[in-house]
């Protein structure tokens, strides 16, 4: 079958946090390594090096944080900063006051859809305080959002949400959130989150232009059950990325644009800050195959871009 891609965009979305243990409990003592110095001395360079366009999904520990605020505000180059929601960590409800040593695995989702929107409303505000200005791009932490989080981000001013990864069930104590049956591709959401709609959802805001564009993270389903391959370095290797590019290229071939999601953490770039890299020659592998792999991608054609630029390509597709 002929392709009728025009154009393929890549953008690298980050949940940007404090640093973690191997369990992925905060750390204790609690540090933020990968916001002052992950950010400005290993991705924030290797991603200019390559064009990409990073977008930095923020947590309260984060904005919240001296240190890591003076190192956000004086990053330099071409990135977006967006919104990332650890429910257990913000008011109303909040459970946790101290940060260091604890894994809350909240749904946002699972709280009732008015608390829901409280919290949203306070690290929206906790970010336009920091950053100076509203964050348009948003993941829900565990990637526990639904359609009523959509509803809230839509009242928000949000323009993106990147919480759903096609062909996964999650289950934590509080909630499960289904994404078994979700596109792989953007969409503006409808009834529910894993279905494309073509009506707006709040009644007072009509038009596409108004509406929350849902951008699932990148996967590829496998066979036999099991689990999807993630486009992520770490998780996969540079050929199975590649593999996975050419796969949505494939399957999407009669779109007229495909959007590729790269997702990790900010720790994942400081040895024993998360579950994944260990050493320094860990992080240098992860660092090198995600250059390759951007790279790569910008040879084969692909356009960077931040998440909050996808909504004005996908409004007039």
């Amino acid at each position: 079958m002929d392709s009728k891609i025009e154009e393929v965009y890549l953008t690298v979305s980050i949940d940007t946090e404090c640093d973690h243990d191997r369990n992925w409990a905060r750390s204790k003592p609690l540090t933020c390594h990968s916001i002052n110095r992950g950010l400005p001395d290993i991705l924030q360079p290797a991603f200019e090096q390559v064009g990409a366009v990073p977008t930095y999904l923020l947590t309260i520990e984060v904005l919240e944080d001296p240190e890591s605020v003076d190192s956000l505000r004086n990053l330099n180059g071409n990135f977006e900063y967006g919104a990332h929601l650890h429910a257990g960590f913000v008011e109303p409800q909040k459970k946790h006051f101290d940060y260091a040593g604890v894994d809350c695995s909240d749904f946002q989702s699972s709280y009732p859809p008015e608390i829901e929107y409280q919290k949203l409303i306070t690290i929206t505000n906790k970010f336009e305080e920091v950053i100076g200005c509203k964050p348009t791009s948003f993941r829900a932490g565990r990637f526990g959002a639904s359609i009523e989080t959509i509803k809230s981000l839509q009242k928000l001013g949000y323009k993106v949400d990147s919480s759903v990864t096609p062909g996964i069930k999650w289950v934590e104590p509080n909630g499960v959130v289904d994404y078994r049956k979700a596109p792989g591709q953007p969409y503006f959401p409808g009834d529910s989150l894993v279905n494309p709609g073509s009506s707006d959802m709040s009644g007072d805001m009509p038009g596409v232009e108004n509406r929350i564009l849902e951008v699932p993270v990148t996967l590829m389903p496998q066979s036999f059950r099991r689990k999807p391959k993630w486009f992520r370095p770490w998780f996969s290797t540079v050929d199975e990325m590649k593999a996975i590019y050419a796969y949505h290229l494939k399957k999407y071939a009669n779109q007229k644009v495909v959007t590729i999601n790269m997702m990790f953490h900010s720790m994942e770039v400081i040895e024993k800050a998360s579950p994944y890299p260990q050493t320094t020659d860990d992080v240098k592998r992860f660092v090198d195959d995600m250059q390759q792999m951007l790279q790569w991608c910008g040879e084969e054609g692909a356009k960077f871009r931040g998440l909050s630029d996808l909504h004005a390509v996908y409004q007039h597709s």
